[in-house]
């Protein structure tokens, strides 16, 4: 599978988790633009076996809560959902990265996958102009979101 066809089938990936367990959907002609205003996270998940890879995404605080809310079952202005935003953008990831390689290496080989890890930036990052080989953009309840794949040592 070529390098954009697995960025391909992240997009697609993230887009059904996230309607599916947090009825969240993307704004597929929306342009919000880049908000400097708001925090914002990357969270890294990687996984290794016959195949290795690591998967990125970078988001808003506000988006982090928001997705709390709608996972719990809460309003988002609750300090619940703010506190759990950063578990919540983490589990979901986890559960991406797993639909993720099944969709592209199948189910017969075993997977290790790291602990998802969330750092605030320090700044907003710099999102690429264009859809590209290792970046995804979708926007998601007024929110921009970044989507990276990138392929591990010897992996295709």
């Amino acid at each position: 599978m070529i390098q954009d066809q697995k960025t391909a089938t992240l997009t697609t990936i993230f887009s059904e988790v996230l309607a599916d367990l947090a009825f969240m959907f993307n704004d597929e002609e929306a342009d919000y633009g880049v908000s400097s205003a708001d925090v914002w996270l990357e969270t890294e998940i990687s996984y290794h076996g016959a195949q290795s890879g690591t998967l990125c995404l970078w988001c808003t605080r506000t988006f982090s809560v928001q997705l709390a809310a709608n996972l719990l079952g809460v309003d988002p202005h609750e300090s619940y959902a703010e506190e759990q935003g950063n578990d919540a953008v983490k589990e979901f990831m986890n559960i991406v990265c797993g639909q993720f390689i099944t969709a592209i290496h199948g189910t017969g080989a075993v997977f290790d996958l790291t602990i998802p890890t969330l750092t605030e930036l320090p700044e907003t990052p710099r999102f690429p102009q264009e859809h590209g080989s290792h970046f995804s953009t979708v926007y998601v309840e007024g929110q921009r979101l970044c989507l990276r794949y990138k392929p591990g040592p010897g992996s295709e």
